[in-house]
């Protein structure tokens, strides 16, 4: 009844009206919340529901950076009501397939897009930050740089540390960046303003590996670094003060002595961290449950674990080690560590079988990795190949063949699985295709000149579309996607010219820049300067953050005065291009230029001109070349020519056309500049072409006098040899007493004789003691007036007596009445009685030592003059204990008491210099001088040597005495070689030197008289080099020349120049001598054929080597028994060992190639020959033979 009531009121409802409603509703609800075009339905969800609400089902527009994060290592899924998604953000988070739309063929395309030269030494960590902006390099030059990625700009350096950086890290906030060092303390510094943040002094041996970890609880971070001495720190800091803990939470892990730590890793939250170390154990560390605690030891392997990696995602990593094996651990539900066996002798299914060598070879894993989505592990192993293999399974899956030495470096890409980066000892990069197993791009780092530099660390940015790469020899190269024109600006070096300034430091280890007294990230902008210390043109200067829109005069120190100079310097552009560093190759005893700039820096922004002068002066090593007269290095190598037993310094060239006198690095002394030479516009007569004279004609002064203040002092000219004053040669080692230094500093001064910077004298720009055990490594001399002896002192360790990289340099001349602050080392050992008596004017006097004390209370410690003697007249004195000497018992006394005795000729040879074993070669001293006599004897017939068989007549040539600071010619010599005035035969051959060198600086360098000089030196040194020689060669005149074929014998030659050049660079020097059995007494037990320089080069001039090969052989056997005795690949003897090879290969394949031309060359004459004779034979016989029939 009532649905018949209800039915009569509603009588306006159709039969359809419910249809009716639910085709409306649709329509109504799309027009607030759209759904899905194309689509309707009444029972649909989400977009389809009725009961949507815009709130919830709105158009969302997001930035692409909402998918940039990731999640257990995935990225989030994309929304469906994301509007617009960008393809990048899709491209990069790998929502959709990644291989349609980035295929591994366009990995192709990357190609270097720079190589920079930023720093001195090897480089052997690079990272960017988190937004791929910024790249730091870390070097064995203490320092760590920053560079901009897309235009390879220099940032900022950043100083403080005193030994070779080993490991970089940047927070996960992307505000901080921490160094680790050899000097056994960590640095961390604030990204945004480079202002150091904390100095970590923790450790008790050098820094190993170095990590931010990526847990975070509040406001609490760690850092963790592991050390040589076998501890591990974790360092708290807080995130939002940036305030570091003083005292880490530190576990020491030394089962037994010698134990290290020496590779670390974390997990994808931070929880765990596993390390590696020498005792062959891996150990797991707990962060999440409030402090850091220990939770497990893995013994699984049985040597060095030196490699150790997490996966992206999950509780997984891999550990290397020197066993041969690599290993896959997870974390079970037990929580427990299980893992997977890798094998590095298993092959391929289907490969040839091993060798009977490779039977035998160990292999070692030296890097372990993974992709990146954790599906494939890959190793490296020591034999130089690559093997990637299944994550889950332990299936060798790949083996990927292309690198020639050992591989430390495998990076993944950041976002694309399929893609491993490589790189290794051999110069080689390549990109890997690991799921295919090919080879993708390749890259070969070749340096001209120097071999291929072996690459140490690669990083890819964030995004995989650029990657970094350093090398042995500090360069930076960038790769990267599309094109390199942003690069193109910048030059080839790039350097602060203050990188290389002394610090001073405080007790917590924070550093001032010495001369400005000011932190170095509170300076004023630097400029940019090469590797020489030159300062880079203003168009370069504007790179450097802070002087962009610096006005031109004031971008370049005295910029106008560098105009000036380049105007009347057209050469000068020539031998810049010309001249090219040898970084990694200096020889023994060169200056090192933007290193060296420390020594000349100015206070100021705004350089003195001697500053300018000294910072062109800086040795570039020549390349090896047969030319008698080269114009490729700067006359300043006599200034640091080879202090060694090597007999060959550099040559003295020049490669500018105007001789500009050369101004000390260590003082900034202000001395008048020479007259400026005759105006070009002014007619000069012409040259006689028959002239012998070595001084070209002066018509208008040959009546003029010379001044006494320009006459060289007998203190250089003598060739006597005397106790006093000390008269420096090169190689001697002495003991510098800076006392003595300051004594005679004040004496100038005192006497106003030529002006003094004290702002630049060593104790100043470097930390002395009061006496140093030094090397004389360099030497020139100024004239100033006085004529000024430059030295180069380079310090001796004290325990090995083995030269140090530190140098400084002293200017000096003999003074009346001021003691000898350089004392022989021999003379300094010499024991002492109390009853003495000392040479003075070449007599003897006597006394007694009353009491030792200190010449000055601030030097307790110093042998400087600390004796105080009484004179047998009564007289009182302060002496040195190399001053006095033991009365014996047979001496001649003094007829009065009081009185001298004359020093007899036997007398002085015994208080003279002793030659030490090796410094004269193979002959005694008076063997040698002889024989070095007899060649001068014979050289002086020659009618082009009379020039230079004498003293320069300064009557006639007024004037050179005020060019020439040391004069010296072949009679000179011949005296010096007479009284024994030498201490060793390099200071002989320093002396020849000097002949061209002063030719040439009084003349024009190209002009004859000049190249006669060269001619006679050449000749005389090769007389003196040539050991067996008692007859000196012949003068070569000019001949015909002729076609001939290639001798198959010149190879000896071409090895004896390469053996001596490898033998002066400074990388040499570890491998010149044998290995010392009692310094190393494990070394024969590691090393089964011991091999040095010096058995290579005796072998060589023995002429037992068949064949260049063979002498190859033997090389690369040093360089093999080197990094078999240091397998630490980041000890300096092993960087110097990559140097020294890559350069020694590259050389030694010339050779090698032109060895085998020429033998194919005889080889086809000689057949060529037999042939000829048997067709004349054949043709001599044919009318005989005519005659018979």
């Amino acid at each position: 009844l009532n649905f018949y009531r209800y039915v009569a009121a509603n009588g306006h409802i159709a039969p359809d009206h419910l249809l009716q409603i639910c085709k409306k509703i649709g329509p109504i609800l799309d027009k607030e919340v759209p759904c899905v075009p194309g689509v309707h339905s009444l029972l649909g969800t989400g977009r389809q529901s009725l009961l949507r609400t815009s709130k919830g089902y709105g158009n969302v527009r997001r930035k692409g950076s909402s998918f940039a994060a990731l999640h257990r290592g995935r990225p989030p899924e994309m929304p469906l009501t994301c509007k617009d998604p960008p393809n990048l953000g899709r491209e990069l988070t790998g929502t959709q397939r990644f291989c349609p739309v980035n295929p591994v063929s366009n990995y192709q395309h990357m190609r270097m897009h720079r190589r920079i030269l930023g720093h001195l030494s090897a480089v052997y960590c690079i990272a960017f930050d988190r937004t791929g902006l910024r790249i730091f390099t870390g070097s064995d030059d203490c320092l760590v740089k920053i560079w901009s990625s897309f235009d390879g700009r220099l940032h900022s350096t950043l100083r403080g540390h005193s030994a070779e950086i080993s490991d970089l890290a940047v927070s996960f906030e992307n505000t901080l960046m921490a160094a680790g060092s050899c000097d056994k303390t960590i640095r961390v510094w604030c990204l945004r303003t480079c202002a150091p943040m904390a100095v970590l002094q923790g450790h008790s041996g050098s820094i190993t590996s170095l990590q931010f970890s990526p847990f975070a609880k509040g406001s609490k971070r760690y850092l963790v670094s592991t050390g040589t001495d076998a501890t591990i720190c974790f360092w708290q800091w807080d995130v939002n003060n940036i305030n570091f803990s003083d005292r880490p939470q530190k576990f020491t892990e030394r089962p037994r002595p010698g134990v290290q730590m020496v590779c670390s890793s974390f997990s994808p939250g931070g929880m765990f961290l596993a390390t590696g170390s020498t005792d062959d154990v891996i150990r797991i560390y707990y962060l999440g449950g409030g402090n850091p605690e220990k939770i497990s030891e893995l013994h699984e392997h049985t040597d060095t674990v030196d490699s150790i990696q997490f996966c992206h995602s999950g509780e997984r990593f891999a550990s290397g080690s020197r066993d041969g094996t690599a290993r896959i651990w997870r974390l079970t539900q037990r929580q427990q560590w299980r893992s997977l066996l890798l094998n590095m002798n298993a092959t391929l299914p289907g490969s040839e079988h091993a060798t009977c060598e490779e039977s035998f070879f160990k292999p070692k894993v030296t890097m372990v990795a993974w992709d990146r989505h954790d599906n494939s592990v890959i190793t490296a192993v020591n034999n130089h190949i690559l093997k990637v293999w299944n994550s889950y399974t332990g299936q060798l899956l790949h083996i990927l063949k292309g690198h020639e030495a050992e591989v430390f470096v495998l990076e993944p890409h950041p976002s694309d699985p399929r893609i491993m980066l490589s790189a290794g000892h051999d110069g080689n990069v390549f990109i890997w295709d690991i799921v295919r197993g090919t080879k993708t791009q390749h890259y070969f780092n070749m340096i001209e000149g120097q071999g291929h530099g072996a690459v140490f660390d690669c990083k890819f940015t964030p995004d995989g579309q650029r990657f970094a790469c350093t090398d042995s020899h500090g360069h930076l190269v960038i790769f990267g996607f599309g094109s390199s024109k942003p690069y193109e600006k910048l030059p080839d070096q790039v350097f602060f010219h203050t990188d290389y300034r002394p610090l001073i430091r405080d007790a917590n280890g924070f550093v001032l820049d010495e001369q400005t007294q000011q932190a170095p990230h509170l300076m004023p902008p630097p400029f940019l300067v090469d590797v020489d210390g030159n300062p880079h043109p203003p168009i370069y200067q504007r790179l450097v953050p802070g002087r962009e829109n610096i006005a031109d005069e004031h971008l370049v120190p005295q910029l106008g005065y560098v105009t000036v100079v380049r105007q009347y310097d057209p050469f000068r552009g020539a031998a810049e291009v010309l001249s090219s560093p040898n970084v990694g190759l200096r020889r023994s005893g060169q200056v090192e230029g933007v290193r060296q700039m420390h020594q000349n820096a100015p206070r100021s922004q705004m350089a003195t001109e001697r500053d300018l002068q000294a910072w062109r002066r800086r040795v570039v090593v020549p390349e090896l070349s047969s030319s008698s007269y080269s114009h490729s290095s700067s006359e300043y190598s006599d200034w640091t020519a080879d202090a060694g037993i090597n007999l060959q310094p550099s040559t003295p060239v020049s490669s500018r056309k105007r001789v500009r006198r050369q101004l000390s690095s260590s003082e900034e002394e202000e001395i008048e500049e020479e007259e400026k030479q005759q105006s070009e516009d002014e007619e000069r007569p012409p040259q006689n072409s028959k002239q012998k004279s070595k001084k070209p004609k002066v018509s208008h002064c040959t009546n003029l006098e010379v001044s006494n203040e320009f006459r060289p002092s007998t203190w250089i000219t003598d060739v006597i040899p005397r106790k006093s004053p000390f008269v420096p040669q090169m190689g001697d080692e002495v003991i510098y007493f800076r006392q003595g230094h300051e004594a005679y500093v004040e004496a100038v001064n005192r006497n106003n004789l030529y002006p003094i910077n004290m702002e630049k004298q060593p104790w100043r720009k470097m930390e002395l003691r009061d006496q140093e055990f030094v090397k004389i490594t360099g030497i020139k001399y100024e004239v100033c007036p006085p004529t000024l002896c430059c030295l180069k002192l380079t310090l001796i360790d004290h325990g090995t007596r083995k030269i140090t990289d530190k140098s400084f340099y002293v200017k000096y001349h003999d003074m009346p009445d001021v003691i000898d602050f350089l004392v022989l080392r021999q003379s300094y050992d010499e024991a002492r009685n109390d009853r003495f008596r000392s040479v003075i004017d070449d007599a003897w006097w006597f006394g007694i030592i009353v009491c030792q004390e200190p010449y000055q209370p601030e030097y307790p410690d110093s042998h400087f003059q600390c004796f105080k003697v009484r004179w047998d007249n009564g007289e009182t004195e302060k002496l040195s204990p190399w001053d006095v000497e033991a009365i014996p018992e047979d001496a001649q006394q003094p007829e009065c008491i009081g009185g001298g005795v004359p020093v007899t000729a036997e007398e002085m040879r015994e208080v003279m210099y002793k030659p030490q074993t090796g410094e004269w070669g193979e002959r005694s001293r008076d063997d040698e001088c002889e024989r070095i006599i007899a060649g001068i004897d014979q050289l002086i017939t020659v009618d082009i040597v009379a020039p230079f068989s004498g003293p320069v007549d300064i009557v006639q040539y007024p004037t050179y005495c005020t060019v020439i600071a040391f004069p010296t010619d072949l009679s000179t010599i011949r005296l010096r070689l007479l009284s024994r005035f030498y201490r060793r035969l390099s200071a002989v051959v320093w002396d020849a030197r000097y002949i061209v060198h002063n030719a040439r600086t009084f003349n024009e360098p190209r002009s004859k008289i000049a190249h006669s000089a060269k001619l006679i030196t050449d000749v005389l040194l090769k007389f003196i080099k040539e050991v067996a020689g008692n007859v000196i060669l012949c003068l070569p005149s000019s001949q015909r020349s002729s076609e001939t074929v290639p001798d198959p014998d010149s190879w000896k030659g071409q090895c004896k120049r390469l053996m001596n050049y490898v033998f002066e660079c400074e990388d040499s020097e570890p491998f010149r001598k044998p290995v010392d059995p009692t310094s190393y007494p494990d070394y024969l037990s590691i090393i089964d054929t011991p091999m040095d320089f010096e058995m290579v080069k005796g072998t060589l001039e023995e002429d037992r080597y068949e064949n260049p090969m063979e002498l190859c052989k033997d090389t690369l056997l040093i360089f093999a028994n080197a990094k078999a005795f240091t397998p630490n690949k980041r000890s300096k003897i092993y960087s110097m060992t990559l140097r020294l090879s890559a350069f020694f290969e590259e050389r030694i394949r010339t050779i090698i190639s032109q060895y085998k031309t020429a033998v194919k060359s005889s080889e086809k004459l000689r057949r060529s020959q037999r042939f000829r004779k048997k067709l004349q034979h054949h043709e001599s016989a044919a009318p005989s033979t005519d005659t018979t029939r």
